[in-house]
């Protein structure tokens, strides 16, 4: 027998990884996944018929919206009041106050719990974005501190600075759709042949290509991936041109790759395409490779919230508001792992500077082709107006090196031009390297300090739930948290290399782990070997400390010790030593 075609829209990449593994165990399944929620999911669907696949497979609010686009039946994948429960018990483990936001496939099980428990639980049903915004506006108000929501939600979330753990379907959920799935489509089963002829022609095709209406962009592709908008834009805006002309060709460059785009008019049943065929080309090495790395809002963006500091502190985004509003250079300042460049990318995805790519220049990882393309090249970043320049690890420069790019910045005012940011990770007293001192003082720069993970261990239980959440949502697994001796002995422990490290030590207790819950044994083990890879500096006595000090340099170690206590406050830290705050600045500036 035939195997069903089925087409999965999954709201997220983690729903799509779980249907391609239950499918890849039906015999009598080939299913084609795609991620896309609402809209973008719909448009997804809109582009197939019967001649590509038997039944679409999706959830929730993007199921109901596919209903409306296309003749194809569609199966639901339902939540089920166990898919809640974990949802719910995974939110408990944090240990914060909690809201339930979402359709009323998710809310009816809501309150079938809560009947069935004897409970309360504050849970919201929505219908729209909009009825969405108005309940994360009023959770907002309320001080919520995380909401259980769909997917709709949990990308508004973000800009209302509210932790958002996505409810999952889980793989009783997933296989019972794709059950029913194959008991519907052998209705379709005739028009396979055709769809597999024509699918198996365009595939093989030399060239990938995307065909195109004026009205609704892209309705059928060929691509592997996603295209960068500035190309999708490009072939909407010749789509006209197309249809004048019979053909168009354009060229189009961004970054280090060359799209060369080919159009011609296709017409069928009195309807007209544009299809153009896409080639893509390297125009010059990368320059990643060389510490040189350009990106524009919209991945600065990406990046920041699928990073660990983007998935647990959304929060940020108000918190540092009027650093990225400002046009004065900013130093970002922190040990290591406090998620100093995610935040650089957050301010300039914030800034007036937006519309023009960040430059990030990692000093650590600047070879000569890298050097050569900032000081040499015609096409230096270091001429341009208008964008945001990133410097991270400026100490791994040697001396003439650094005097070199400090002079390039500062004789062609560079800052009064376009954005600087700085990313200095402070030495082990807390103590700001000497290039950062010069370009603090030359440059002006505002100071935005991160804080160490020890300095608020108390966020642990919430981040580690925010965190697996993600988790679930990305490996398709099913951890409800970590065992409350586990949390302890998280809390325990100084995290020394900060964010950064607690992230690596959450994915692979996630990933070794195979229970729903993480043992606190595995915990116990992973700090040991945390601690073998980081050992704790010995502290020196008082007497060694001060032995062959000058009076000067004795009460700057007091000064750095009282701020480092007082986490960079230097009006709590003056107040702590007793002088002025003007005083305290003139002692650090010597």
């Amino acid at each position: 027998m035939r195997r069903t075609r089925v087409l999965g829209i999954a709201p997220y990449a983690g729903m799509r990884n779980l249907m391609m593994q239950l499918a890849e165990k039906m015999d009598d399944v080939s299913l084609t996944a795609y991620v896309g929620d609402l809209e973008p999911g719909a448009a997804i669907a809109e582009q197939y018929t019967t001649d590509d696949f038997d039944v679409i497979l999706s959830r929730g609010g993007t199921a109901e919206l596919i209903r409306q686009k296309t003749n194809l039946p569609v199966v639901d994948i339902e939540l089920s009041v166990y898919d809640i429960l974990r949802s719910i018990r995974l939110a408990e483990s944090g240990g914060k106050r909690y809201a339930i936001v979402g359709f009323p496939a998710i809310t009816r099980n809501v309150s079938f719990l809560c009947d069935a428990l004897c409970c309360h639980i504050d849970y919201y049903t929505i219908h729209n974005e909009a009825e969405a915004r108005s309940a994360l506006e009023k959770l907002s108000g309320q001080h919520c501190d995380m909401v259980l929501c769909d997917m709709i939600t949990n990308s508004l979330a973000q800009e209302y600075g509210i932790p958002a753990i996505l409810i999952i379907s889980g793989s009783e959920s997933v296989e019972a759709a794709l059950r029913q799935a194959v008991s519907i489509s052998h209705v379709f089963q005739p028009m396979l042949d055709r769809a597999s002829f024509f699918q198996a022609l365009l595939s093989n095709h030399a060239e990938p290509l995307a065909v195109l209406t004026q009205s609704e962009g892209i309705v059928y592709s060929t691509l592997e991936g996603c295209l960068p908008p500035e190309v999708e834009r490009r072939m909407q805006e010749l789509v006209p041109v197309v249809f004048e002309r019979g053909s168009k060709r354009s060229n189009l460059t961004i970054g280090s790759k060359q799209y060369q785009l080919s159009g011609r008019i296709l017409l069928h049943d009195d309807a007209r395409y544009a299809v153009f065929h896409v080639r893509e080309s390297s125009v010059y090495p990368h320059l990643e490779k060389c510490g040189i790395c350009f990106c524009d809002r919209e991945e600065a963006l990406d990046r920041f919230f699928h990073s660990f500091y983007g998935i647990t502190q959304p929060s940020t985004m108000k918190m540092y508001e009027h650093y990225a509003e400002s046009d004065a250079p900013v130093m970002i300042v922190g040990e290591k792992g406090t998620g100093k460049k995610q935040v650089a990318r957050l301010l300039y995805a914030k800034s007036r500077y937006q519309n023009a790519p960040i430059c990030m220049v990692d000093c650590d990882l600047l070879n000569q082709n890298g050097w050569n393309y900032l000081m040499v090249n015609e096409n230096t970043p270091l001429s341009d107006s208008g964008m945001t320049m990133c410097l991270v690890n400026a100490d791994a420069l040697e001396e003439k090196a650094f005097n070199q790019l400090f002079m390039a910045l500062y004789d062609t005012q560079f800052a009064a031009r376009n954005r600087l940011i700085f990313c200095c990770t402070l030495g082990q007293d807390g103590s700001l390297p000497p290039c950062y001192q010069t370009l603090l003082n030359r440059f002006g720069c505002m100071v935005l300090e991160l804080p160490a993970l020890r300095t608020h261990k108390q966020d642990i239980p919430q981040l580690s739930s925010l965190y697996i959440s993600m988790l679930n949502m990305r490996n398709a697994t099913e951890i409800i948290g970590i065992e409350q001796d586990g949390l302890q002995l998280l809390e325990e422990y100084d995290w020394p290399a900060n964010l950064d490290q607690f992230e690596r030590l959450l994915r692979d207790l996630a990933a070794t782990e195979g229970k729903a819950y993480i043992h606190s044994s595995a915990v116990r083990e992973a700090l040991k070997r945390e601690r073998t890879m980081y050992p704790e500096i010995q502290t020196a006595s008082l007497a060694d400390t001060l032995r062959g000090k000058t009076l000067e340099e004795i009460q700057l170690l007091a000064v750095r010790q009282a701020l480092a206590e007082e986490h960079g406050n230097q009006t709590a830290a003056a107040n702590r030593l007793g002088i002025s705050r003007t005083t305290l600045w003139r002692m650090l500036q010597k």
